[in-house]
C-alpha cells in the first residue's frame, strides 16, 4: 500500500523527481484515484522530503527548482541562531521598558515561589503538630503569596506579549518598507518574486514571528530565573537528591536539542510548501474569469489539490513532532518520583526531616514549569527561526537604483527629455533591448512610439521613470540627469497611463487622487480630471458618484471606464511629463475620441509620450518613432498615411 502510494503522488505531482529507478509516466491531473488527505496510510509513507526539496530552492538569491543545489556548509545551529537574534535585535531594543516591566514582574513572580516553597514545608509540619493558630496564619501568608504570584504572572505575560507583538508590527513595516523599495526586476521576470510568497511571509509568517519573540522573553529571565531560585532550594534542602534529581536534565537537553533541529528543518519546509500555495491562489483567484471561460474548474482544483497534500503532509509532521518534544521533557517527573522514593527511604531512616521533604518536592515541582517552558520556547524557536529568515530575506538584498545623498528636487520641469547612448537589457544573460538609443524629445512636444512587441517603447518608459538604470548612458530631464535628481521629485512630475490598469480598493475620489492620500484628496481637482478625461459622465451615474467604492482592482466597472479613471489620475496629477502606454487600447471608438479631445487641450503645455497601435491615436503625434532592434528611427506622416491608404500593417499599428 506504502509503495502505491508513493507511486501515485510521484506519478501526481506537479514537482517533477528524477529517479534512475523510477520512469516517468503520464501525468493526468483529473485522475480520480489521487490520494485524499483521509488515507491514513498514504500520508504515513509520503515521501515528502523529495517532494519538498525543487520548493527549498525558491528562498530569494537561490537557483530554480531545476537547478537546485545542496548546500556546502553543514548547518551550525548556535551560529544560525545567534544570526536570526542579530537581524531582530533592533526591533526588540525599540520595545526596552514592556520587556523589561515583563521581566520585574518574572522576578517578582520568583521571590513569591521562593517564598512559598519553605512556608509550604513548614505548613506541612504545622498540619502534623494541629496547630490551628500557626496553620491559619501560615495558610494566610501562603494565600496572599500565590495571589501575588498570579496577578505578577498575569502581568508580565501581558507586558511580553505587547513587546513581542509591536516588535513584529515593526519587523513588519520595515520588511515592507524594504519591498517597495526594491526595483522592479524583485517583481519581474524569471526570478520574480510572487505576490502571493511576499504576502504570506509578511501576514503569516511575521505572526508566527510573534510567537517565537513571545517565547524567547519568557525563557531568558523569567524561566531561567525560575530554575535558578528552585534549584538553590533544592541544593539548600539536600545536595545529595538535587544531583540524583539532575541526572536526567542532561539527557532531556541532548534530545531536545536534537529534535529541535529536526524541527527546524521541517518547519522551513512547511513554511515553504504553504507559501507555493498562497502564491497559487493569489494567482490563480484573480484570473477567475479566464478559468471559467476555459471549463478549466477541474484541472485547477487538482492542481490545488496536489499543493494542499504536500501542505497537509509537512504540516502533520511539524505538528507531530512539536507533540513529541514535550513529551520528552516529562521524563523528569520520572527523575522526581524517584528522588521521592530516596527521600522516604532517607525520611524513614531519620537522616532527613518530613518538613525538608515536603520543601524539596515542592521545588522539584516548581523546577519541571521553567523545564517545560524551556523546551516548548525550543519549539517555537526552531519553527519561527525560518520565518525569520525568510521575513528579512527581502531586506538583505539592496535595490540597485539607489538615490545619492546629494540628488536634487526639481522645482519646476519644462518637460525636455533626452536619451543618450542608452544601452539596456533585462538580465545578465539576455539580449539587448536599447542598443546605443539616442533621442530627444522637446518640452511641450508631443511623441508617439511604435514598433514589435518587445522592442523597447514601455522600457523606455521605466527606465524615465527610473524604475532601472541604464547599462551604459544617461536619460536627462530638463538638462539634468534623473539619477541626480531624487526619486520621488522625478516620480512627481511624470503622469503614467499604462495598458495594465492599477486600480485599488476604494472610492473613485480616492483613486483618482491617489498621489494625495496621505495629506487631502481635492474634490474640485478630482471632478476637472473626470470631465477632462470623459469619466465625469459614468462616475455620476454610480450609486454614490465620486464616494463609490469601486471593490478590489476596480472589478466593478468595466475596461473602458477603468481606463478613463487612469486618465484622470494621470491629469489630477498635473505632470509636466504624460506617459500614455496603450492607454486607449480598451476605449470604444467614441470613448477614445474623447480621449483624443483632451489630450489635444493637453498639447502644448505638458510633454506627451504616446505608446499606441491604433493610427487615429498616433497621428495626434507630432513626431513618431519606430523603435526596433534596440535602436529608434523617425516615421514620416506620409509614411504612416501610405500604409493607411494601402491597408497594410506598419510596424505592429493597426491601420
Amino acid at each position: 500500500m506504502a509503495k502505491m502510494s508513493q507511486q501515485l503522488l510521484l506519478k501526481t505531482s506537479i514537482f517533477p523527481l528524477p529517479s534512475p529507478k523510477l520512469k516517468p509516466k503520464p501525468q493526468n491531473a483529473l485522475d480520480p484515484s489521487f490520494p485524499s488527505p483521509t488515507t491514513k496510510s498514504r500520508i504515513l509513507f509520503l515521501p515528502s522530503k523529495p517532494l519538498l526539496k525543487p520548493l527549498l530552492a525558491t528562498k530569494l538569491g537561490s537557483p530554480p527548482p531545476s537547478t537546485y543545489q545542496s548546500p556546502k556548509r553543514r548547518h551550525n545551529p548556535f551560529s544560525s541562531a545567534l544570526q536570526t537574534l542579530s537581524t531582530i535585535k533592533p526591533h526588540l531594543l525599540s520595545q526596552l521598558r514592556p520587556i523589561l516591566l515583563g521581566w520585574f514582574f518574572s522576578l517578582v513572580t520568583v521571590v513569591s515561589l521562593s517564598q512559598i516553597v519553605p512556608r509550604i514545608g513548614k505548613l506541612s509540619g504545622t498540619v502534623s503538630g494541629i496547630n490551628s493558630l500557626e496553620l491559619r496564619n501560615e495558610g494566610l501568608v501562603v494565600g496572599v503569596l500565590f495571589l501575588t504570584k498570579l496577578i505578577a504572572c498575569y502581568w508580565q505575560q501581558a507586558f511580553l506579549w505587547e513587546a513581542a507583538l509591536n516588535s513584529v508590527y515593526g519587523i513588519r513595516i520595515h520588511v515592507f518598507e524594504c519591498v517597495l523599495d526594491r526595483e522592479m526586476s524583485f517583481f519581474e521576470g524569471g526570478s520574480g518574486v510572487s505576490a502571493g510568497d511576499i504576502a504570506y511571509r509578511i501576514t503569516a509568517e511575521a505572526a508566527d514571528v510573534a510567537n517565537t519573540v513571545y517565547a524567547l522573553l519568557s525563557t531568558i529571565v523569567p524561566s531561567v530565573l525560575q530554575l535558578s531560585a528552585m534549584a538553590s532550594q533544592m541544593m539548600a534542602n539536600s545536595p545529595v537528591l538535587s544531583l540524583i534529581s539532575a541526572m536526567v536534565i542532561p539527557c532531556v537537553a541532548v534530545a531536545i536539542a536534537h529534535l529541535g533541529e529536526r524541527l527546524r528543518s521541517i518547519s522551513k519546509r512547511a513554511h515553504l510548501s504553504i507559501a507555493t500555495l498562497s502564491a497559487y491562489l493569489n494567482e490563480v483567484l484573480p484570473g477567475i474569469l479566464f478559468v471559467k471561460a476555459n471549463n478549466a474548474e477541474q484541472c485547477e482544483s487538482a492542481r490545488f489539490k496536489r499543493l494542499a497534500y504536500v501542505d497537509l503532509t509537512e504540516h502533520l509532521k511539524k505538528k507531530k513532532l512539536k507533540a513529541f518534544i514535550p513529551q520528552i521533557v516529562q521524563i523528569v517527573y520520572f527523575g522526581s518520583l524517584f528522588t521521592l522514593c530516596i527521600g522516604s527511604l532517607v525520611v524513614s531512616r531519620g537522616c532527613f526531616n518530613g518538613c525538608s521533604l515536603v520543601s524539596f518536592i515542592t521545588s522539584l515541582v516548581f523546577l519541571i514549569e521553567p523545564l517545560q517552558d524551556i523546551g516548548k520556547a525550543v519549539n517555537e524557536w526552531k519553527q519561527g527561526e525560518p520565518a525569520i529568515e525568510r521575513l528579512f530575506d527581502m531586506t538583505r538584498i539592496k535595490s540597485k537604483v539607489i538615490e545619492k545623498p546629494d540628488a536634487v528636487n526639481l522645482d519646476y520641469v519644462k518637460g525636455d527629455i533626452q536619451f543618450c547612448d542608452i544601452s539596456f537589457r533585462y538580465g545578465d544573460n539576455r539580449p539587448l533591448v536599447l542598443n546605443r538609443l539616442n533621442l530627444h524629445i522637446k518640452a511641450g512636444e508631443t511623441v508617439a512610439f511604435v514598433g514589435p512587441s518587445g522592442g523597447g517603447k514601455t522600457t523606455i518608459v521605466k527606465l524615465l521613470l527610473r524604475l532601472y538604470d541604464p547599462l551604459s548612458g544617461c536619460v536627462l530631464v530638463d538638462n539634468q540627469n534623473i539619477q541626480n535628481i531624487k526619486l520621488e521629485s522625478l516620480r512627481k512630475n511624470i503622469g503614467l497611463v499604462s495598458q495594465d490598469i492599477t486600480l485599488f480598493s476604494g472610492t473613485v475620489a480616492e483613486n483618482i487622487g491617489y498621489r494625495e492620500l496621505v495629506t487631502r484628496v481635492d474634490m474640485e481637482k478630482v471632478e476637472l480630471a473626470s470631465q477632462i478625461a470623459y469619466a465625469d459622465e459614468f462616475i455620476r451615474k454610480l450609486p454614490k458618484g465620486y464616494n463609490t467604492n469601486i471593490g478590489p482592482r476596480g472589478s466593478s466597472l468595466s475596461g473602458g471606464q477603468k481606463q478613463r479613471l487612469a486618465i484622470a489620475r494621470a491629469l489630477y496629477q498635473d505632470s509636466s511629463i504624460l506617459i500614455l502606454d496603450e492607454a486607449t487600447s480598451a476605449l470604444d471608438s467614441k470613448s477614445e475620441l474623447f480621449v483624443r479631445q483632451a489630450l489635444q487641450n493637453l498639447k502644448g503645455n505638458h510633454t506627451v509620450i504616446v505608446i499606441s497601435h491604433r493610427l487615429e491615436t498616433i497621428l495626434m503625434a507630432e513626431r513618431v518613432f519606430l523603435l526596433e532592434n534596440g535602436k529608434a528611427e523617425e516615421l514620416t506622416r506620409s509614411t504612416l498615411l501610405a500604409a493607411h491608404y494601402n491597408s497594410q500593417p506598419l510596424h505592429g499599428i493597426a491601420v
